[in-house]
């Protein structure tokens, strides 16, 4: 059994002595604080090149900017201050045209045999975690270039990918999304934790509209403990919700690959600003719970009840459902990294959390279990 595994079955045991009140989470283990360690340095050895490129081997070795954004969060929680520069300026260089401040292009690799920028479209959601990463590095190494280029960075997400849609103050998917109609909005891309930071910061600009912009669109999403789709479609003026034009992704209304990630940020706004909305949410996820106590196990992708829409599951998603449940249903959590995310490690013998080539489910798998054992935190002294 490995260190990881046995630290989560010391866990369990101790949860079935004696119920924990809702929003307890684990004991801040040394074992299980080396384990997130180590498998960030395996994920890093496996994605990272040196020159600070993340590569999806799973995507014909394509790199995007959401994916250099999870490079630079977890490189600040993980205090890799080397990794996270090397990300930072490959970004840079090769996504933002040599200016930090620039929204970076969101898909690069090779195309006729040359290398570059394969779609110069920025993605709002890797945006936002690009310039929360910064403010996290800029408090925990004490380094103003940082902030001020978060700074930057933010002048440009509000003025580019911020719109309004109906009586809300929305993130929008990117600045191809501002004057559609419908406009197309992923609700996954609703970060209300780093809006707060933003404001912080950045004063000039009303981020706490974004707050509430944000919960008025996931609280109509959820009604009735409902989880949110992947992508949604709204009329510009009134915000109802409207049919899935024609071309819509498969599954865009369902609970897949992208609204999955909706559980953790409303753990996040949870726990670090106690915000009772995300409490409320959450209860959706606290429902799917029953469904897995039932069931023994999640699909990928689910219906608005959470009935399986495929007959396999996601590591990722249940790295999401950690966080979820860590504030809902704390021995549940436990019972889930003991079942489905530490045996991953010795499943796959590299150190991290899912498949060699599984970029994007290790990266979820590994916030999960960082924000359950209190290595995810948010930025202090704003």
């Amino acid at each position: 059994m490995s260190a990881l595994a046995a630290s989560a079955l010391v866990l369990v045991l101790g949860l079935a002595a004696g119920p924990l009140e809702a929003g307890a989470h684990p004991p801040r283990e040394s074992a299980m604080r080396r384990d997130v360690a180590r498998a960030w340095r395996a994920y890093s050895r496996r994605f990272i090149q040196r020159d600070g490129r993340v590569v999806d081997w799973g995507d014909g070795g394509v790199t995007t900017s959401e994916g250099q954004a999870y490079a630079l969060v977890r490189a600040a929680w993980a205090d890799d201050r080397r990794t996270f520069d090397r990300v930072l300026v490959w970004t840079r260089d090769n996504l933002q045209g040599g200016d930090g401040a620039a929204l970076p292009a969101w898909r690069w690799g090779e195309r006729d045999g040359a290398w570059g920028v394969l779609d110069p479209n920025p993605a709002a959601d890797a945006d936002v975690w690009m310039a929360y990463a910064l403010l996290l590095a800029a408090q925990r190494w004490e380094e103003p270039r940082y902030r001020a280029q978060a700074r930057g960075l933010l002048a440009a997400i509000w003025d580019q990918e911020v719109g309004e849609v109906g009586p809300w103050t929305l993130l929008l998917p990117g600045p191809w999304a501002l004057g559609q109609t419908p406009v197309r909005l992923n609700p996954s891309y609703l970060l209300p934790f780093a809006f707060r930071s933003f404001a912080a910061v950045d004063p000039e600009r009303d981020w706490m509209a974004l707050v509430d912009g944000s919960y008025g669109l996931l609280e109509a999403l959820m009604p009735l403990g409902a989880l949110p789709p992947d992508w949604v479609h709204l009329d510009p003026e009134t915000a109802a919700r409207t049919d899935d034009p024609p071309g819509a992704p498969e599954h865009s209304a369902d609970h897949g690959y992208e609204a999955f990630r909706v559980a953790w940020t409303l753990a996040a706004d949870a726990r670090w600003h106690d915000e009772p909305r995300a409490r409320a949410l959450l209860m959706a996820y606290a429902d799917l719970g029953m469904r897995y106590d039932r069931e023994g196990r999640l699909a990928a992708i689910v219906d608005a009840g959470g009935a399986p829409l495929t007959a396999y599951d996601s590591p990722g998603f249940y790295g999401s459902l950690l966080a979820a449940w860590g504030e809902t249903r704390p021995a549940a959590a436990a019972a889930l990294f003991r079942r489905e995310i530490a045996p991953l490690s010795k499943m796959w013998g590299h150190g991290g959390w899912g498949g060699p080539d599984d970029y994007y489910g290790q990266n979820w798998t590994w916030l999960g279990v960082a924000f359950w054992v209190g290595v995810a935190n948010p930025p202090e002294g704003l």
